[in-house]
């Protein structure tokens, strides 16, 4: 017996709100909680975010992105290692927890360096449309990201700074 249209309508919507979340959802959720990008953001908030984030699989040695490629998002490593390259040269290696790609959540500059996967990997996409959204229905929560995001970028350009001034020093 098929289901009528009218059955099948109130189907769909009283089985969304018992879905059962990916499994990664919660690995994810509370890795961003943990993370200065998320800093005073609600956890409800975090959740919502996570949930319209996008999960990748990469295998051993894939490119996850190009250098001078446009960014269009920021990527939470859930699971693996990834190796951060500017001209064949490792700048990085980045694990478990970790947030990267995340200047592009700001500009739409070309990426400065490659990301290579380091066996294999699970990934969360958090993208700037997805950003750009958020800054539409939540912009206290989405301006409070914004500014986590701004913190983390100009400590990141002061530390950079003192290493050339040591550097030039001696």
């Amino acid at each position: 017996m098929q289901p009528n249209s009218e059955q099948s309508r109130w189907h769909h919507i009283w089985s969304r709100p018992f879905r059962k979340r990916a499994e990664w959802t919660e690995q994810a959720t509370d890795l961003c909680l943990q993370h200065c990008l998320f800093e005073g953001i609600p956890e409800r908030s975090v959740q919502h975010i996570v949930a319209h984030m996008h999960p990748r699989h990469y295998q051993h040695d894939e490119c996850i992105f190009d250098m001078a490629q446009t960014g269009a998002s920021a990527i939470l490593l859930l699971s693996g290692e990834v190796r951060i390259l500017a001209d064949a040269t490792e700048l990085t290696r980045l694990h478990h927890g970790d947030i990267f790609g995340e200047v592009a959540m700001a500009t739409s500059l070309p990426r400065t360096a490659q990301a290579i996967a380091v066996g294999e990997c699970h990934l969360v996409f958090f993208l700037r449309a997805d950003l750009d959204e958020w800054v539409e229905r939540r912009p206290r929560e989405a301006s409070l990201f914004l500014i986590n995001l701004a913190t983390m970028l100009a400590e990141r350009l002061m530390e950079r700074n003192i290493d050339l001034m040591e550097a030039a020093g001696e």
